[in-house]
């Protein structure tokens, strides 16, 4: 990502997670910040707990112990009443998509203002939002269109606007070019770039493609063996000579 935005209060603190299941022990010690207006994506192997991350900071899975603020929130101390507001501000990105199948894509936007309701503020109409969501992953000709009519790379557009219809603070991506060819891939990182500069978000971007990583991100983190290996901007990781880092950047 060339260039650094005006980074300012951290809106995600992880400090010491541990998460464990059974003997299984995913995340230990894990610690880390995501500032205002910044992207980072994260990179790990299958099953180093990325995932498990993110249900962590979006209050879907208990941690065992560290603490995890979102929004300057403690994640662990919220009620369900509570951690379903602060969600509100979280928009999450589906590797798969996840849109509904039988809605149109204009119904699948209207859907997420349908439940919030406090989010149709400003005098804008309905319609007008769906639009202006749609416009800005330039995929207003598709409102009417069902699912099955779009393309691997449209429905992840489609996704995003979804997402960003409720004007979130921080967008979590997993996976956002999983499952596309590379010259689509590369227009979906530019997007989440031209999301955050519109949106002004801070992204959190799970991943295990380096073209997106570079091209989105002012840090990328390395997760394993459950912590916060290895952390620096995308030239600093390519030149490292650390055997683990190594392996993600292996030319």
């Amino acid at each position: 990502m060339n260039s650094q935005k005006n980074i300012s209060q951290p809106v995600i603190e992880i400090n010491d997670l541990h998460k464990s299941f059974g003997t299984n022990h995913v995340l230990r010690g894990f610690n880390f910040t995501l500032m205002d207006g910044e992207n980072v994506a994260v990179l790990g192997k299958s099953g180093s707990g990325k995932s498990v991350l993110i249900k962590c900071i979006i209050g879907l899975i208990s941690i065992d112990s560290g603490t995890l603020n979102v929004l300057g929130q403690s994640v662990p101390d919220l009620s369900q009443k509570e951690l379903d507001i602060i969600r509100r501000d979280v928009g999450f990105l589906f590797q798969g998509a996840a849109l509904y199948d039988s809605m149109s894509v204009k119904e699948n936007l209207e859907f997420p203002l349908r439940r919030h309701h406090e989010k149709m503020n400003g005098g804008i109409s309905m319609k007008k939002r769906v639009e202006e969501a749609l416009d800005s992953v330039g995929l207003l000709h598709t409102l009417h269109l069902m699912p099955s009519e779009l393309s691997g790379g449209m429905k992840k557009r489609v996704a995003l606007a979804r997402t960003l219809i409720l004007q979130p603070k921080i967008i979590l991506y997993d996976e956002p070019t999983g499952g596309l060819d590379p010259i689509t891939g590369r227009e979906i990182s530019h997007l989440i770039n031209e999301v955050q500069s519109r949106y002004k978000t801070a992204a959190l971007i799970i991943t295990h493609d380096l073209v997106c990583a570079k091209i989105t991100t002012n840090r990328i983190v390395i997760l394993s063996e459950g912590k916060n290996y290895k952390e620096g901007n995308y030239e600093e990781l390519d030149q490292s000579k650390d055997s683990i880092v190594e392996e993600f950047f292996r030319k």
